[in-house]
């Protein structure tokens, strides 16, 4: 039992039956059509061609009418395709002509007349194949491969099948009816097991499409094929899935070829009276459908009932009946007409392929003529290219030389003028510095000495301004050593001298230093516990300054409460120094200016102490020049931690190093 395919232009065409039966794809027709809805369908595309304005129109509802009566009655759906045919050709409607030849080739099939039914399939190929209609030929693939099948030449039917299949999975077409078909050519060869094994993976395709009519066909050949297997009770199961969803479903044929493998299974169970009566009502229900392939299916089953009953008259009727129609299904002649119908379609084929070579030695010979002129013609130009070539290559070598040179006096230029422009910004940078964080608080401590020189103030208000002026003093003193080291480092260059020492003293030298300054604003300064002794390589007053600025960075943003805490941490061969505290933190928008040369950034601390942006600035110079790295990680209002690498001091390292930058 096979399956249609659909064309991808809307059109449905369908395949021939083989000792089973083919229905539409269930694309077109919803599962839950019964009867009142075929109907309906019926009177819709009778008026549909009632009403036709344009003979295309009417070439496509006949069409439409010949696959409503595919498998209803095919008399009918012969004489519709036909009533299509005529009109189309009369109209010149080639895609029309294709779809016709289609749809009289499948009737004919299902009629039994397979030469005229494999003309037709071959006209409708040749037209399919003109006019690039890929889905088309795939559809005449599978209904040659029917015919073939049917012929019981099935290494033929697979051939074709597989041509169909190809395309199938080339442009993404459904491949339903190609697994079912190639599937019956297994059956014939004796490989049931192969062949539900193709009708379980159609079965997937058709459940998922919630395709009825693609369900009855695989229950129905899964079915068959287990009767082939002597599984009866298997057969019997998916015989009474099937036959339910064909009543259901208003499919004559199917419901036919269902009484008619019921009636196989209950003979084989020794079941002959039911047989009996299975047999009779198929027989009776294809008469309205009239496809030759059930009659025979059934006769041969009425057949084995009336030998196994002892009633061997009726036997013999029905034996010639048989025959009779196996006969007119086959036979010398029509194997040899369909022969000769092939055998013309490859003939065109190779005649179109003559054509072609043809043409192609023509343009060849044509070509061949101006071939000499040409040939003289390209020499005497490659002589003057040549010549001109080398020319050129002579004056591109100078030009070269010259631009080489060129370009090392611009790099050199660019080189001293970026060179320049650090220098200026450097220059710029102090200048600012002067001007704004040096000026005012020199002019702040100078105010208060001079407010000091008072007789008017009382002791009280004296040792007020000269615990303010010490405090700036300190301020100024720390960014005037910042500033000129950075002047340093940028301008002219400095001496890193390195050397072996512990950074546990650097570190409790400068908590020791900012003790004072940080008791005054009741913060707490501190080195968490750790090793006691730390040797790295660095030079130590690099390193002082770093942690100096920042532990005082750090206590400058630092409210009443907070603390400051220092961590030392080896990791391979580095040491990892950490400055947290659990201040403010930095806003977002002034994370990415720190460490910015290009971008001047500083605020206020929490007691209004001024900032010059230098000293962050500084600290990674020295750092960096010291062979580490530092980044920092903060949150606002959770608090901001300062890291810094240097390097470790091991066994073979030399106890000093210096190095020139």
């Amino acid at each position: 039992m096979g399956k249609p395919t659909i064309y991808k232009s809307g059109f449905h065409t369908r395949n021939m039956v083989k000792k089973g039966f083919f229905f539409i794809l269930g694309l077109m027709l919803c599962c839950s059509l019964v009867c009142h809805a075929q109907t309906g369908r019926l009177k819709t595309l009778q008026e549909k061609l009632r009403t036709a304005k344009h003979d295309t129109d009417r070439v496509n509802t006949y069409y439409s009418l010949s696959r409503y009566y595919w498998n209803k009655n095919a008399d009918t759906a012969l004489f519709m395709a036909e009533k299509s045919l005529v009109l189309a050709q009369k109209n010149h409607f080639d895609k029309g002509i294709a779809l016709a030849y289609l749809t009289k080739g499948v009737s004919l099939v299902s009629k039994g007349r397979l030469p005229e039914a494999l003309e037709c399939l071959f006209q409708s190929l040749r037209m399919s194949e003109k006019l690039g209609l890929i889905g088309l030929s795939q559809n005449v693939f599978n209904n040659i491969g029917i015919v073939y099948a049917d012929m019981e030449d099935y290494n033929n039917a697979l051939f074709y099948y597989k041509k169909a299949y190809n395309i199938a999975l080339q442009h993404n077409y459904p491949t339903f009816n190609e697994l079912v078909n190639i599937g019956e050519v297994f059956k014939y060869k004796n490989h049931a097991d192969s062949t539900i094994a193709y009708n379980q993976k159609a079965l997937k395709i058709a459940q998922a499409a919630k395709d009825t009519f693609g369900i009855i066909v695989t229950y129905y050949n899964i079915g068959e094929n287990y009767i082939a297997l002597k599984n009866y009770q298997l057969a019997q199961n998916y015989l009474n899935k099937a036959l339910p969803l064909a009543v259901k479903m208003n499919d004559d044929e199917g419901i036919t070829y269902c009484h008619s493998a019921f009636a196989l299974v209950y003979y084989h169970t020794g079941k002959y009276k039911k047989s009996l009566e299975y047999a009779q009502m198929a027989l009776k229900e294809n008469k309205k459908i009239g496809i030759n392939e059930i009659s025979k299916q059934v006769y041969n089953v009425l057949y084995l009932i009336h030998l196994k009953l002892g009633n061997y008259k009726e036997a013999l009727q029905i034996r010639n009946l048989e025959v009779a129609l196996k006969d007119s299904l086959g036979g010398v002649e029509k194997t040899r007409a369909i022969t000769k119908i092939q055998s013309g379609y490859g003939l065109e084929k190779q005649q179109q392929q003559i054509n072609l070579l043809k043409k192609s030695a023509i343009i060849k010979q044509e070509e061949l003529k101006n071939t000499e002129l040409k040939r003289n013609l390209i020499t005497a130009v490659a002589l003057f290219l040549l010549v001109l070539a080398l020319l050129l290559v002579k004056n591109f070598v100078d030009k070269k030389k010259l631009i080489k040179q060129l370009e090392e006096q611009n790099r050199d230029i660019s080189n001293k003028n970026q060179h320049l422009e650090e220098l200026i910004l450097v220059r710029n940078r102090i200048f600012s510095i002067i001007a704004h964080d040096l000026r005012g608080p020199v002019h702040s401590i100078s105010g208060m000495m001079d407010m000091l020189k008072t007789e008017s103030m009382d002791e009280e208000e004296k040792e007020y301004f000269i615990e303010k002026a010490s405090q700036s003093l300190h301020v100024t003193a720390n960014l005037l050593d910042n500033l000129l080291y950075w002047a340093r480092s940028q301008m002219d260059g400095m001496q890193v001298n390195t050397i072996a020492f512990d950074i546990q003293q650097v570190i409790q030298q400068n908590i020791a230093l900012i003790e004072a300054r940080a008791t005054e604003k009741s913060i707490r300064v501190f080195k968490e516990e750790g090793k006691d002794s730390q040797m790295v390589l660095a030079d130590q007053a690099m390193i002082d300054i770093v942690i100096r600025n920042l532990v005082e960075n750090a206590v400058k943003f630092l409210k009443a409460g907070n603390s400051v805490s220092i961590v030392t941490e080896e990791k391979e061969d580095k040491l990892i120094v950490s400055i947290k505290d659990d201040g403010q933190g930095i806003s977002l928008e002034a994370q990415s200016k720190i460490f910015n040369k290009y971008t001047s950034y500083s605020s206020f601390g929490t007691a209004q102490e001024k900032g010059s942006g230098l000293g962050l600035l500084l600290c990674k110079e020295l750092v960096e020049k010291n062979h580490g790295n530092i980044w920092f990680e903060s949150k606002p209002d959770e608090g901001t931690t300062f890291f810094f690498t240097i390097p470790l001091k091991k066994a073979s390292d030399l106890a000093v190093m210096t190095t020139s930058y």
